[in-house]
């Protein structure tokens, strides 16, 4: 009995084979159709050409139907032949092949060719058209030559008309320009005989199944139908492809079909090209098959010997787990320990400027009530009040940073902001030797967010920056307020020694100063990412090419109806 792996290698290769044939179907098909909707226009732009071409032939008969001399011609009977150099001339100038006068008997009074006389048109389809009124318009053959012949009656005065013009064209005058297009395109009667066509070797040709011996066969017969497309069989040796999607499109105005006839070798190349990425797809996933049964039991032996080398180290694994629980528990201590120890430090840094504040309002508060100004004590009060409510919010915005807190924004006008804030700073800038520039628009920028909470990461940036100027020579701060689409943007530039990784500037706890009371442990920085981001912001930090760090602040404008 074959094993398995031939049954199943069987099978996998008939459903390759079945796949392949489909693909190579569907790709056919699908270029068929793109062909065929190519075709289409071809044989439509063709049809176009044909009647705009005969289209002035229509008109001459129009135009000469209603000229006086014309008229004159047909009152004259037999005398007509007057006119006919007039009727040379028309042709000469149209390109028709012949213009004929004739009078409701049938009789040819006056010719183009001066054969007025000698042929009676009595009863033809074209007269009795002309006569009642209409358009007559017919094709056939005449000395050999292929025409399009047009009729239109001429009244002398109100209908019915009293004779009729036939203008006959000469087909082979108007193919002179068509052999130059890369598709045959053939225009069949109601007989099945190709009148007009691009390709010499299809005209008059009888593609009808009752055969003449009149016509030769037509060189092509249907073989196959793909779907909607016929597919037919060109015999070789003339120029036309062996193998022809023909694409048909009736053409009513000329009472005929045109039929397009269109190469598919090339459909035939990529559906062929489709198939054999598809055979060696379908390959590839048989060896990568193959070659994962073959892995697969590879495996499945190794994994034996692993089994036991694994029963060996689970007994050393049990003991040393036991030694890295003791581990990780001391160390969840000790960092506990470090966390309490750099909060407080943080807590003492965001903290520090409003505490001196309410010292030194305390201070001026007694010394103007031992003054016996009462009032201005007041104030000093209402500020100590004011400097005790801003310390709320802090610890406030500590908790909500730690707790991930979210609070209803407002419109802030951040120029005022900025101004509050380098005012809070303004001792520690004359302390440190530092000077501050500001470029600051004229009216207020609104964006949505809290103003105490702003001011916050206003003054905890300028502190940096004086801060990290300490050991400088140059001592500068730049304060920018900008706006560009739909943003305010803040820049505070400082011209210190710059940021030594600006990556990891907004981590909580990173920190490059000394630890103390007056020295931050970047809890601030790492606070501000924090309050900038709950306003739908974005705070940034890089060093500038000239030396020193920048930190900018971006916040969306607050809407119209807010400002």
């Amino acid at each position: 009995m074959p094993s398995l792996q031939a049954v199943l290698l069987f099978v996998y290769a008939l459903a390759a084979a079945l796949i392949t044939g489909q693909v190579y179907d569907l790709a056919l098909r699908s270029e068929l159709d793109g062909l065929a909707a190519t075709g289409e226009i071809r044989v439509d732009q063709a049809s176009e050409r044909l009647t705009s071409q005969l289209d002035r032939f229509q008109v001459l008969s129009n135009v000469l139907a209603r000229d006086p001399r014309i008229k004159s011609a047909l009152r004259a009977g037999e005398d007509a032949t007057a006119i006919e150099p007039f009727l040379r001339d028309q042709v000469l100038a149209y390109g028709a092949a012949k213009v004929e006068l004739i009078d409701r008997s049938g009789t040819v009074v006056a010719s183009s060719d001066g054969i007025a006389g000698q042929i009676s048109r009595a009863g033809a389809p074209l007269l009795t058209a002309a006569l009642n009124g209409r358009l007559g318009l017919e094709h056939g053959l005449e000395a050999n030559k292929r025409l399009f012949r047009f009729s239109r009656g001429v009244a002398l005065g109100l209908p019915p008309a009293n004779g009729a013009l036939i203008i006959s064209a000469e087909i082979a005058a108007l193919e002179f320009d068509w052999a130059f297009a890369p598709e045959a395109v053939a225009f069949f009667d109601a007989a099945g005989i190709v009148y007009v066509a691009n390709r010499a070797e299809l005209l008059l040709r009888e593609a009808s199944d009752r055969g003449s011996s009149r016509f030769q066969p037509f060189p092509g017969r249907e073989v196959e139908r793909l779907g909607p497309h016929r597919i037919w069989q060109m015999e070789p040796g003339l120029d036309l492809p062996n193998e022809a999607l023909v694409v048909r499109l009736p053409v009513p105005r000329i009472a005929m079909t045109a039929r397009g006839f269109l190469d598919i070798a090339p459909a035939r190349s990529v559906a062929r090209l489709a198939a054999m990425l598809a055979a060696a797809l379908m390959a590839l996933i048989g060896l990568a098959g193959l070659t994962l049964m073959i892995l697969r039991r590879r495996m499945s032996d190794r994994l034996a010997f692993e089994a036991a080398a694994n029963a060996r180290l689970e007994t050393e694994v049990e003991s040393r787990t036991k030694e890295l629980h003791e581990t990780q528990h001391q160390l969840v201590q000790a960092s506990k320990m470090s966390a309490l120890g750099e909060m407080s430090a943080g807590i003492s840094h965001e903290l520090n400027q409003p505490l001196a504040a309410i010292l030194n309002y305390a201070s001026n508060g007694m010394q103007l009530i031992e003054l016996d100004r009462s009032l201005d004590a007041k104030d000093n009060l209402d500020q100590i009040t004011g400097q005790v409510h801003r310390i709320d919010r802090i610890i406030r915005n500590l908790r909500g940073f730690a707790r991930n807190e979210e609070e209803a924004l407002g419109p802030v006008d951040l120029v005022a902001c900025c101004e509050d804030a380098m005012g809070l700073v303004e001792t520690a800038l004359s302390e440190a030797g530092v000077s501050l520039t500001k470029t600051l628009p004229p009216l207020p920028v609104t964006v949505m967010g809290g103003h105490v909470r702003l001011q916050q990461v206003l003054v905890n940036l300028l502190t940096n920056a004086i801060d990290a100027m300490a050991g400088s020579t140059i001592r500068h701060i730049e304060l920018t307020i900008q706006t560009d689409a739909g943003k305010a943007i803040v820049a505070i530039r400082d011209s210190g020694p710059g940021i030594a990784d600006p990556s990891r500037v907004f981590e909580p706890f990173y920190s490059t100063k000394e630890l103390g009371a007056s020295k931050g442990l970047g809890l601030g920085l790492s606070i501000s990412y924090g309050i900038i981001g709950s306003f739908g912001g974005d705070l940034t930090a890089e060093n500038r090419p000239n030396g020193g760090a920048c930190f900018t602040i971006s916040l969306p404008l607050a809407p119209a109806e807010a400002q």
